[in-house]
């Protein structure tokens, strides 16, 4: 049995992403030894910032522009005028950018990542030079997060499109050029791919399509949160099964063990837990769906992915305390969809993992990546590290509890914890009640002057817009992130959203509570997350993106520009940095 997992683009490329190598440590625990990742996101992302690749770019759009301007006209060929300027700016720009492009990714990965100037410039460079290639697709464009297509992830009947777009899908030519045969020669019994953010949705299934067109007895497999939120709709879109052969829905390690049992053997799919599938026309869904016990998980196993490419000085490993959401009443989020329960690893499987990772790929940097760390976690956590004496540098996300007083700030300090993430919200009490947020401002306040005393830097979350929200009540928020002292802190950073009204969140139960008026779902749209809404009190929703717009021109404004949003593991070594050689930003 063989067993291929694939990250597909887009997602950060400074580390990577926990889901791989935590199906790769049970998988290779259980005797299942031929177990490839690969991390095709910063694989790509690597080649394609390269002198070689930007000058083959440069060729292909010259070639193109040659073509358009033919004898026969650009538009009788369906060629637009924005296309073909956008094709024009790009073979000016190219070669203008051609020798920086390796030198900056360089930069990323050496001390010069340290240098503020340096390392804001290689991200303009990176993010430059790929929209720039992208041009040979217009209108869809990349940068080193994101990549956006007029073909809408939403919509099953986009996603088919764009899988047959060779003019404007990247991913058609990038797949074939470059991981196509190389996949294929693995000869893989089962091929997992990991779709955790939407903007993985259509890079994921189009390598699904072109493998499956080469080899239709490889098993395709599908798991992430994404389509953990769409189990419903997957009834109802039997394109997909084309695509694919499963999805694997909430947590994936048994049930992947299982299916490659199945895929080995019988071929009984209704023995693998949390397996969606088609049988003889009809899809099936597993249930119960089951819950790992997070205490008999192996640590995960990050063998085999490109560590010394990932765009940073040092390797940032994401580990889990705990799995679920503890609190699940916030009325605005979705998150309790991907678990079906909170979980939590017992501490001293915790500080094993923490040292076997440690010792094994050479790093001191962790981040706790809970959707929040119970208190109670956190005060073992810490006392376990000090008493082991590690230099150990961590990051987690955490709820304003009132528990989380001082004193504990003090002891996670020492015990290496260097910045926490909180979702705030909002700084009006009337709004924080009606998100059923369960905190105080004066809670919120507190924690954070207490951070502050106990040298802990914070990133805050924030909302704009929740439905009867009003401009003065969002200022309110505004004003308080703004605080001189959060502002002049070392590693402060804030990262504004603009509510949206998400499939299944507990609001959409009770819309009369929060003055709503109709919810519609948007046409079209069979794969949707979300819906639109009608406000009878507070800001409309066009209301609340001005306001959004404004909130986050200020806050560019005044915070330091230093992208803690282009990655939080980012933020953890830029910190750790400037306070061990005591440097200011």
């Amino acid at each position: 049995m063989k067993v291929l997992l694939v990250f597909p683009p887009s997602w950060h490329p400074s580390q990577p992403y926990l889901s791989l190598p935590s199906l790769t440590s049970l998988l290779r625990q259980n005797g299942i030894s031929e177990v490839i990742q690969r991390d095709l996101n910063i694989e790509l992302l690597d080649l394609l910032l390269t002198q070689k690749t930007c000058n083959e770019f440069y060729q292909k759009i010259i070639d193109k522009l040659r073509y358009m301007d033919s004898s026969i006209e650009p538009s009788r060929r369906g060629v637009s005028t924005e296309k073909r300027q956008n094709l024009v700016d790009a073979a000016e720009a190219i070669p203008a950018i051609i020798e920086k492009v390796e030198p900056a990714k360089n930069t990323l990965r050496s001390e010069g990542f340290y240098d503020l100037e340096r390392y804001m410039e290689s991200v303009h460079i990176i993010n430059e030079s790929l929209q720039i290639m992208s041009a040979l697709y217009y209108p869809s464009s990349m940068t080193a997060l994101s990549n956006n297509m007029r073909h809408s992830v939403y919509s099953s009947q986009e996603i088919f499109a764009a899988l047959e777009d060779e003019e404007e899908n990247v991913f058609l030519d990038l797949y074939k050029e470059n991981n196509l045969s190389s996949i294929l020669e693995t000869s893989p019994d089962i091929l997992g791919i990991s779709i955790t953010n939407t903007s993985q949705i259509i890079p994921g299934l189009t390598l699904a399509k072109l493998i499956k067109k080469q080899n239709k007895e490889i098993h395709i497999t599908v798991g992430g949160s994404v389509f953990t939120k769409l189990i419903e709709n997957l009834k109802k879109v039997d394109g997909l099964f084309s695509i694919v052969d499963s999805f694997i829905v909430f947590e994936g390690e048994h049930a992947l063990l299982e299916l490659a049992e199945q895929v080995a053997g019988k071929k009984d799919f209704k023995k693998v837990p949390n397996l969606v599938y088609r049988e003889n026309g009809v899809t099936k869904i597993n249930e119960p769906f089951y819950s790992e016990d997070l205490n008999a998980l192996p640590t995960p196993d990050f063998d085999g992915l490109p560590m010394k490419l990932y765009f940073s000085p040092a390797s940032v490993l994401p580990v889990q305390t705990s799995r679920g959401c503890y609190y699940r009443k916030c009325t605005f989020c979705n998150l309790h969809l991907d678990h079906r329960n909170f979980r939590t690893r017992r501490t001293d499987l915790l500080i094993e993992d923490i040292r076997t990772l440690s010792q094994k790929y050479h790093t001191q940097y962790f981040f706790f990546t809970d959707e929040s760390v119970p208190v109670n976690k956190l005060r073992e956590i810490s006392k376990s590290l000090l008493e082991n004496q590690w230099n150990i540098k961590w990051m987690a996300g955490v709820r304003f509890e009132n528990a989380l007083d001082g004193d504990l700030l003090e002891k996670m300090s020492k015990s290496g914890c260097q910045k926490l993430v909180l979702g705030l919200e909002s700084y009006n009490q009337r709004i924080l009640d009606l998100m059923k947020k369960g905190i105080r401002t004066d809670v919120v306040k507190r924690i954070l002057d207490e951070c502050l005393n106990a040298g802990i830097s914070f990133h805050l979350y924030t909302i704009v817009g929740f439905p009867t929200e009003t401009e003065k009540e969002a200022m309110e928020t505004l004003d308080f992130v703004r605080r001189k002292e959060y502002l002049s802190s070392r590693g402060f950073s804030c990262l504004p959203s603009l509510f949206g009204m998400e499939k299944d969140s507990p609001i959409t139960q009770n819309p009369d509570e929060y003055k709503l008026g109709s919810l519609m779902s948007p046409r079209n749209e069979d794969l949707g997350l979300g819906y639109f809404y009608e406000v009878e009190e507070g800001m409309s929703p066009e209301e609340a993106e001005r306001m959004y717009n404004y909130v986050i021109s200020r806050l560019s404004e005044e915070l330091c520009p230093f992208p803690y949003n282009y990655s939080l593991s980012d933020g953890l070594l830029y910190i750790t940095h400037i306070r061990q050689k005591n440097v200011s930003f």
